[in-house]
Parts: C-alpha cells; structure tokens; sequence
C-alpha cells in the first residue's frame, strides 16, 4: 500500500514507521512488514494486509492510505502568496498535484478576514502538513480537527516527520505538560497543553527528546483567540455541521470557546 507520507529529508524515519507497525502486527499475529520510499519519495507498506489497514486507519485521525475515492489525504508542499500546493499519491503511485485558493480554503473553515495563510499555518496547515481534502477543499474530517481545535481553547505543538513511537515516549516523559494528543497520520501529530504549561518550554525540550530532522512547530492558542475576538473566524455554522446540533447556535457570538468534555490524557491508541 502506498501512503501519503514522505519522509522530508529524515531517512531513519521509515525505519521508525516499520518498527512501530512491527511491534502492533507481532502482538496481534505475528505478521512482520516492509517499510521503503518508493516513486516520488511516497513510503510505500509491503505486504498490502487488511490487518496492517485496519491498524493503520485505527491509529490515524487522517487515513494516510492512498485512495481513488475522497477524502483524499494530501501533503502541503509549498504554502505562500495566495496559493495552497499539495500532493498526494494515486493508488498506482502517481503524484497527483493540485493549487488551491488559500482564500478559499481558509473561508471553507470559517475564516473571513484578509489574513489567511497566517489563520491557515495557526491552525495547522503548514508546509509538510496533511491535510484531507475533498472537491478541493477541506473534508469533514479536516472541519472536525479544527473544531476541536476551538473547543479545547488551548496551545499546540505540531510535529512533523516523527513516527508514532517516538512522539508517544515523548508524550510519556511530558505527561504533566500534555492534556491531549492526536496522531493526524503516522508521521504527522498534534499536541495539546494543560493550561498553564509553558509553550517555549515544552518545545525547547522536545527539541532535545526527539530526533534530528523531526519538525517541532508551536501554535499559540493566542493567536487563533484573536482572529475569533475579531469575529474573522466564526465556527458556529461548522460545530453545527459536523454533528454538534443547535447546542452550538449562536456560538460565533461568543469568542470564548465552550469547554472540552472530560478526558484523560490520551492520543489514538486502540487495542486490536
């Protein structure tokens, strides 16, 4: 199977999916795979296994799988001007390219001011970030990262290029810091902060805990409250249509988020 994912310059990093699929698959059957680059850069699982699927989209918020059907999950290459490019891999291991309005995209997620890439990189779709796409602009799934966003109402850490096991030992270490995490894909994740944990700090720290080569990008919740103060990013309508019901009508009235349902420190992790 071919996925979405490319290593971005940190070779060890296909090693580091292999090892972390290995250690599911041989506790659940003993299946062992092969993890390589393949045409265009696009890390390629081999054997092609319901089972690996399974785990795979199990672990993922964004199903990195290659599909001929949408969602599709794309990767930002360049993001600048007034202009998104991404790519993503056909399941025959064509790169397929598309230029998106950044305009549009950032309207499509409920921002209306004239800033949109900066709103687009606050909230995560940066250059080497997935993103899900559907009719050229954000798929459901894509909405509901950015409402939970929203509703947690706290900072973030994304990170690039890192395999799950790696950022999960980091998680581990920072437990105290770290309210939330999300894997998006297997080399793309989203942390959430308890608040009054230190933004700078925690970055600093797992600039030492993680590889070389692995992206750390801090996203200050600040930064996403100013743009919903200034009624430039209204989500209501969004809440409502992703599942969220007439509990949320009016919300955009509001700049302060609602608070996150109870949780406890989690990411994606599923037993098999």
């Amino acid at each position: 199977m071919i996925l979405a994912e490319k290593c971005g310059g940190r070779e060890e990093l296909v090693r580091a999916i292999e090892e972390w699929l290995n250690g599911l698959l041989e506790e659940a059957s003993g299946l062992r795979v092969e993890a390589r680059e393949g045409v265009d850069g696009w890390i390629i699982i081999a054997p092609d296994e319901e089972l690996v699927e399974t785990i795979i989209r199990l672990q993922a918020r964004i199903n990195p799988i290659s599909s001929g059907k949408p969602p599709y999950t794309a990767r930002v290459k360049d993001i600048s001007g007034s202009r998104i490019v991404v790519e993503y891999p056909s399941p025959n291991g064509i790169t397929v390219s598309r230029v998106l309005s950044a305009s549009a995209f950032a309207a499509s997620l409920g921002y209306s001011g004239d800033k949109p890439l900066e709103f687009l990189e606050n909230v995560g779709v940066l250059e080497g970030a997935p993103v899900s796409l559907s009719a050229r602009m954000p798929s459901l799934v894509q909405l509901e990262l950015l409402a939970e966003q929203v509703m947690r109402g706290l900072d973030r850490v994304m990170i690039l290029n890192a395999a799950i096991g790696e950022v999960d030992k980091s998680v581990d270490i920072f437990r105290d810091q770290i309210a939330h995490h999300d894997h998006l894909t297997l080399s793309s994740h989203m942390l959430y902060l308890r608040l009054g944990a230190r933004l700078d700090k925690l970055v600093n720290r797992l600039r030492q805990k993680l590889p070389r080569g692995v992206i750390i990008k801090p996203l200050p919740w600040s930064q996403v409250s100013e743009f919903l103060e200034s009624g430039s990013l209204q989500v209501g309508e969004i809440l409502k249509h992703i599942g969220f019901g007439e509990v949320w009508a009016g919300w955009d009235s509001n700049p302060r988020p609602p608070p996150p349902p109870p949780e406890t420190v989690s990411g994606r992790r599923h037993s098999l």
